[in-house]
């Protein structure tokens, strides 16, 4: 749909701008923090876009064929929250005086909030436009589900506003680059094109031929000058009806715009403007009537007075009746837009039932209990096997019952396995498939993926070796603040790479992704384990990390037999007894993840003829383990018994943070290269090296 029967008026435009800059300065120097050159340089193209462009509805703010915006540039961040408070979303003008403040819905950065009209979390640079690849491939993907002759259900497009930083960022060139290859039509970029960053001008560091660049990647290019908004908007309305490539306006902007000395400068870019400076805007502005009058001030030195009164008495901003009328007059379109829309469903929900129950089951997100019940009883039917190929085939029966789980491997599918088998990738011009090549870009796979859950329509799911998380800390991290249901399957979770060496051997990053709030870290150690790990992660709204082994597990392991409901139970809780000689009295516990589950419980057999009673213990998530009750941490691992900890991983923390009855069979150094049985011997994880460390601590 187009929002076509608001007629352009650029007076009006010019005073929602001015209004935006006003409330920003004004916002900002309240506060005495915050970014004010982007909001003041891009105001003019935010009120094209928040008036004449954007399809939204603020009363109803998850609507499903709503225009997207991303301000990937997220410093600027009073920018949105001007736009969202005149658009009619929950933010009123003492929201904008606490931008910053304790417990505020202004905070510095925006953090996701569809209700508040948010769509995603920004402020690390790059992130925002990797973000908006994610939502223009969702777009895409609904379109070729959903639409039908005469029925174009999705039909949205996504408009992100990024600077200099976001293309300097590395994420950027990636995200952009798939955008391209994928011809991402319904995508629209803004460069807000000012020549500043913090440390001065762009020439400093940065400055190739920004259109070269995009056109080598496949996106059509304009450009505009923002002083000149009829034209601008010409452009905007172009670009929006083009079709067979994402489309990037590069519209030349003045940072601080409005301001006298610090227009054009980097002393604008992350400090407030002064009194003098905002005074000289309001006495230069388009609404300089509109001030004179509110703040009863004939000329610039009474302008002054009255501003730092208003902001000593902590009542410095003044509603503009005018142009929240202007906005009204889209508002009021948006919604019929929106009714249209709703109108459509109906028609579509009688004439297509098949196509609506999938989009109903797509909102609803249900796991089916027949899914849960073949995870719960997963068996593999061979002796041993890796957990990277056993978590393909549990991943293969989640896929197979959820059609919403939809992502892709970094160019690792034959390694990691984690891929929707027996179906497709995604192509410019076929998106009905599931998978996802992303290349070799695990920094923007990750961030395009939290752009696909954003919506939470679709479950995401990425993929490569354990080892390149560390490219994707920004987007694993970002999952976690925002709580989007993303999967990361990582394999090659250690050491046991072997002849890769030390580039590749992970060893500090497993305790590292425990560190982030909100993220659910799983180290299966059986089959059993792999199936509860996707079960767990299914069940609960949250991202997680499933770390998958090349090598096999130990055949003892998988011939493990349990009551699977009681043993989920215990799994849900972060760690459980997987084996004891006494329930009464343990001489040592053995506690273990992963593959060292094997090694520990063959150790605790030949203590065991030693005479020792010996408990070990599973502990898929340690951070999981760590948030269970007193009474179940202390029924798994005492209260005075000695304690093993054996890990393939770096865990300095534990060893000087934790209970002083545990000692560790860690990693202390970087990996070595060579067969993956001499590394792990050269590191100790052998039966008889965790047999002779326990024998060494019990009392």
């Amino acid at each position: 749909m187009n929002k076509n029967n608001c007629e352009f008026n650029q007076e009006k435009i010019t005073a929602i701008g001015d209004y935006v800059r006003y409330l920003t300065l004004m916002s900002i120097q309240t506060s005495k923090s915050g970014h004010p050159g982007m909001p003041l340089g891009c105001a003019d193209i935010g009120a094209i876009l928040f008036h004449d462009i954007l399809n939204y509805n603020s009363e109803k703010p998850y609507w499903l064929n709503r225009d997207r915006f991303v301000l990937s540039a997220g410093h600027g961040s009073m920018f949105l929250y001007s736009f969202l408070y005149l658009a009619g979303f929950p933010f009123c003008l003492d929201d904008l005086l606490n931008f910053r403040q304790y417990k505020s819905i202004t905070a510095g950065h925006p953090e996701y909030n569809i209700k508040e009209g948010i769509e995603v979390t920004t402020g690390p640079l790059g992130q925002g436009i990797a973000n908006s690849v994610g939502m223009a491939i969702e777009g895409k993907m609904l379109g070729s589900r959903f639409n039908k002759n005469g029925y174009d259900l999705f039909d949205y497009s996504i408009f992100t506003i990024l600077g200099d930083g976001c293309h300097m960022e590395g994420i950027s060139y990636e995200a952009m680059s798939l955008a391209g290859h994928l011809k991402l039509d319904n995508l629209i970029a803004i460069y807000d094109d000012n020549s500043i960053t913090i440390d001065g001008s762009t020439s400093i560091a940065f400055t190739e031929d920004i259109q070269a660049r995009y056109e080598a990647l496949n996106w059509h290019v304009e450009h505009a000058d923002a002083n000149n908004i009829e034209e601008t908007f010409n452009k905007i309305i172009k670009l929006k009806s083009m079709k067979g490539k994402p489309k990037v306006l590069v519209l030349k902007t003045t940072i601080g715009k409005g301001l006298d000395k610090l227009a054009g400068t980097n002393k604008i870019h992350g400090a407030p403007a002064g009194i003098d400076e905002i005074a000289y805007f309001m006495c230069n502005s388009k609404l300089k009537e509109f001030f004179a009058k509110k703040y009863n001030a004939k000329n610039i030195d009474e302008m002054k007075k009255s501003i730092e009164k208003s902001l000593a008495e902590k009542s410095p901003l003044f509603e503009n009746e005018e142009v929240l009328a202007y906005m009204k007059e889209s508002i009021s379109e948006n919604k019929n837009q929106y009714n249209n829309w709703v109108e459509m469903l109906e028609q579509y929900k009688n004439e297509h039932k098949e196509e609506y129950a999938m989009l109903e089951n797509l909102e609803k997100g249900i796991m089916p209990s027949v899914l849960r019940d073949a995870l719960i009883n997963y068996k593999i039917s061979k002796p041993t096997d890796a957990t990277r190929n056993i978590g393909a085939d549990v991943f293969s029966i989640c896929t197979d019952k959820m059609l919403s789980i939809v992502g892709g491997n970094a160019d690792l599918v034959e390694s990691t396995k984690a891929t929707v088998k027996n179906d497709k990738y995604i192509e410019k011009s076929d998106f009905t498939g599931r998978n996802i090549a992303f290349g070799i870009r695990e920094h923007a796979m990750g961030a395009i993926a939290n752009g696909i859950g954003a919506n939470k329509l679709f479950i995401p799911f990425t993929s490569t070796f354990f080892v390149f998380s560390d490219y994707m800390r920004a987007p694993i991290r970002l999952a976690a603040l925002m709580n989007i249901k993303h999967l990361f399957v990582f394999s090659h979770d250690s050491i046991y790479v072997g002849e890769d060496g030390p580039t590749h051997q992970p060893i500090e990053h497993l305790n590292s992704l425990r560190l982030i709030p909100n993220l659910t870290v799983l180290r299966p150690a059986s089959d059993m384990e792999a199936a509860f790990s996707y079960l767990y992660f299914l069940e609960n709204d949250k991202p997680a990390v499933i770390i998958l082994s090349r090598q096999n597990m130990e055949e003892s392991v998988i011939a493990k037999s349990f009551d699977r409901e009681i043993a989920y139970n215990n799994f849900k809780n972060g760690a459980y007894i997987f084996h004891e000689t006494n329930s009464n009295k343990a001489d040592i516990i053995i506690i273990a993840t992963g593959s060292e589950l094997g090694i520990s419980l063959e150790a605790a057999k030949k203590l065991e003829v030693d005479g020792k009673n010996v408990r070990v213990v599973s502990m898929p998530s340690m951070e999981i383990f760590a948030n269970t009750d007193d009474k179940y941490r202390a029924s798994i691992i005492g209260t005075d018994e000695p304690i093993l900890f054996v890990e393939a991983s770096s865990s300095r923390g534990l060893n000087v943070m934790f209970d002083k009855r545990i000692t560790s069979i860690d990693i202390e150094q970087f990996g070595v290269s060579g067969p993956a049985d001499k590394v792990a011997e050269y590191f100790g994880f052998t039966i008889d090296n965790v047999y002779n460390k326990a024998k060494s601590i019990i009392k």
